[in-house]
């Protein structure tokens, strides 16, 4: 990718808008495996699914939505999923209420949102995959409270940027004061980072993986990944405890595919 897409970067999962409470920011994370050889037609799919999700945006009923594709040679060539949903809400109310809705109520959706768009024969396909479950042999779920987030200047979505979304073990109580108060301050400070978020666990399908408590979203700036060097031994004591507060269980890269978004 080039340095504008770099530049011209998502943030991954909230609102641009500085009075945004963060700690009230939901994000429903779905880990989606594939079932074998549709990979063109689920995104597809999912872009069919975007004219709903641009739709329950501009309603209120969502921040935004994200199709990530997993690069099947990160983390270690070892990667355990193939694609990564992110649905972000204003509240967990919001939330609850969306996940509340019955799959009439969401056929219906899809129709209204298609109506006058799409050919009667593509939306009764794409709702008879959407029931019968075509493209998704297994979905591990993930409910996370935003704690903090950080983002540069003239921040906007774009197809195709790469994210690194990672899952971490808090291993003491000065977790997110260290991630919070010592890391993040030294990524803004080094613009080493385009966005970085961080979140809280808070619920999850029994299919998922227990260890991890916390979950990293973060786009790196190709332009400045240089780790300060010159670091006094007060810095140098402070990075080390911080880093022994935590343990990363696995950090996937990851491109964006579709989205629905706005300011």
């Amino acid at each position: 990718m080039n340095k504008t897409a770099y530049t011209i970067f998502l943030i991954l999962s909230s609102l641009v808008i500085s009075a945004q409470d963060w700690s009230s920011v939901y994000r429903q994370v779905d880990e989606i495996t594939l079932n074998d050889g549709l990979e063109k037609d689920y995104e597809e799919f999912e872009s069919f699914w975007k004219t709903l999700k641009q739709k329950h945006l501009e309603e209120g009923k969502i921040l935004g939505w994200f199709v990530w594709k997993a690069d099947q040679t990160s983390n270690n060539n070892n990667p355990w999923t193939d694609y990564i949903i992110l649905n972000v809400y204003e509240n967990e109310q919001k939330m609850k209420e969306m996940n509340s809705k019955t799959q009439e109520w969401w056929i219906n959706e899809l129709k209204t949102a298609h109506k006058g768009k799409t050919k009667r024969s593509v939306i009764k396909k794409y709702i008879s995959e959407t029931v019968n479950n075509k493209y998704k042999k297994k979905v591990v779920s993930y409910t996370n409270k935003g704690i903090e987030a950080y983002l540069s200047e003239k921040a906007a979505p774009q197809t195709g940027i790469v994210a690194n979304y990672i899952g971490v073990e808090e291993l003491n109580e000065d977790y997110v004061d260290f991630e919070t108060k010592l890391f993040l301050p030294y990524h803004k400070s080094g613009n080493t980072r385009l966005y970085w978020e961080l979140n809280e666990i808070v619920d999850r399908t029994e299919n998922a993986y227990k260890p991890v408590s916390h979950i990293i979203f973060e786009i790196r700036n190709p332009e400045n990944n240089n780790v300060e060097s010159n670091l006094s031994f007060a810095e140098e004591m402070a990075i080390k405890y911080g880093i022994a507060s935590r343990k990363f269980h696995g950090n996937l890269e990851a491109q964006l595919v579709h989205f629905a978004f706005g300011n």
